[in-house]
């Protein structure tokens, strides 16, 4: 974190909070980010697009007070997010606070929406984060590396589930703290879906693919594969990479769902573990 000694902030750590609806195609929530202001500072300036801010809802709480910005201004050209406030910040450590509303693009880059048919089309929610665009689903620091730890209510996670609530028709599930990561590696998906899992060396061709590549770059990188689990569901792809008909499947067509995975698993070391700085 040398290089960045002369910032006036270091996040550290955010709480994510998404509900989105899937028949609107819109998504509220909030972030709670655990931060360091390391200089005297009236300004807390993050990355932020496409994004309705509720300027009621910001704020940044320190051990002993609570300070409200008294201008809250998006820059939308610039994908920033402006928060001035009317007296400096304390130094030490916080917590930044922010509400926001959003909209499901059709742009394939941030949340967006997808569509896949049951009997007739349905939506679905997907991230696409890589290279700056987690701006585009909750205000946050958008570069490499800015490595923090994610706690996310979300319904689907690399980390094990801490809890799951059910109120009415509405599901929350949480989870337990993801490891540091950069922000573009987040990832959601909701919508219904269909699974297979596995354990072993075992099952379908794209999953046998994936346990078998773990294997190797465990022992190819000295390094074991970091998370408790690896849901393939989050690590997105078009459905041309990932399904295979065993049945009448060309042998090229094997090849390019075996490449596709093996490339995108090896991406949870080299990009993962160790990352550009920008």
């Amino acid at each position: 974190m040398e290089q960045f000694k002369d910032h006036p902030r270091l996040p550290k750590r955010y709480d994510i909070t998404l509900k989105p609806d899937l028949n609107s195609c819109s998504f509220g929530g909030s972030v709670a980010v655990h931060l360091d202001i390391v200089c005297d500072t009236l300004f807390i300036v993050l990355d932020a697009a496409d994004l309705s801010v509720d300027a009621a809802s910001v704020s940044f709480a320190s051990s002993k007070v609570l300070f409200k910005p008294w201008k809250v201004e998006t820059f939308e050209e610039d994908g920033i997010l402006v928060l001035e406030f009317g007296e400096t910040l304390p130094i030490g450590s916080g917590v930044l606070g922010i509400g926001f509303e959003g909209i499901l693009n059709d742009k394939m880059k941030g949340f967006y929406r997808g569509v896949f048919f049951e009997f007739w089309k349905k939506n679905m929610a997907v991230t696409q984060f890589a290279p700056v665009d987690a701006r585009r689903c909750f205000p946050c620091w958008d570069e490499p590396a800015w490595k923090v730890a994610l706690s996310n209510k979300l319904t689907l996670s690399n980390m094990p589930i801490v809890e799951e609530k059910v109120d009415g028709h509405l599901k929350t599930v949480s989870f337990q703290e993801l490891p540091i990561v950069s922000t573009y590696l987040a990832a959601v998906v909701v919508g219904l879906f269909d699974f297979v899992e596995d354990h072993t060396s075992d099952g379908k061709f794209a999953l046998d693919v994936a346990v078998k590549t773990l294997e190797f770059y465990k022992d190819y990188f000295a390094v074991p594969y970091s998370l408790p689990k690896l849901d393939m569901g989050l690590v997105t792809y078009q459905e041309t990479a990932l399904l295979n008909d065993e049945q009448h499947s060309a042998a090229a067509i094997k090849q390019w769902v075996a490449t596709a995975v093996a490339h995108e698993l090896a991406h949870q070391w080299f990009g993962n573990l160790v990352t550009m700085e920008w």
